[in-house]
């Protein structure tokens, strides 16, 4: 049996996390429902353990990439699984530009420039994903970060 690295205080000991209250960023079984449920399991054995995510431009890149080569093309089989899984990293992204945005406050526009620049290489690489005739995933996604980031 392993035993994990329990660690009392935020890493490094100087600095406060950052704590986001949305489990499903991490279990793809509640990012599927459409309420999603923030408290705690009701379940009698249940704790609540909150799991350090880092949450910057390569990580995020670097999970896309992962998921690419997990699934290799967008193919009727597939993408609801990929594009759910896509969705998730969204979310990052999303946590991404507001903090990035609240620390700069541009004077224009809704997006912070670092998260903009993010999505221009997360959009390149999800064009760049084989299509094994999907219907509508990557493509949707791309046209949807277009038009809220780029355009």
């Amino acid at each position: 049996m392993e035993h994990h690295d329990l660690d009392p205080y935020p890493i490094p000991k100087d600095e406060t996390p950052l704590f986001i209250n949305e489990p499903w960023l991490i279990d793809k079984y509640l990012f599927d429902y459409s309420e999603r449920i923030k408290e705690p399991e009701a379940a009698e054995d249940n704790v609540r353990v909150y799991v350090p995510l880092d949450i910057n431009r390569e990580a995020i890149l670097r999970r896309l990439r992962l998921l690419i080569s997990q699934y290799q093309e967008a193919n009727e089989d597939n993408e609801m699984h990929f594009s759910r899984d896509v969705d998730m990293l969204i979310s990052q992204i999303e946590i991404y530009d507001q903090i990035w945005y609240v620390r700069h406050m541009p004077k224009e526009g809704k997006h912070s420039v670092e998260a903009i620049s993010l999505v221009k290489d997360f959009v390149f690489l999800l064009e760049n994903i084989p299509d094994g005739c999907a219907e509508s995933f990557p493509f949707e996604t791309i046209d949807e970060l277009r038009e809220e980031y780029l355009l």
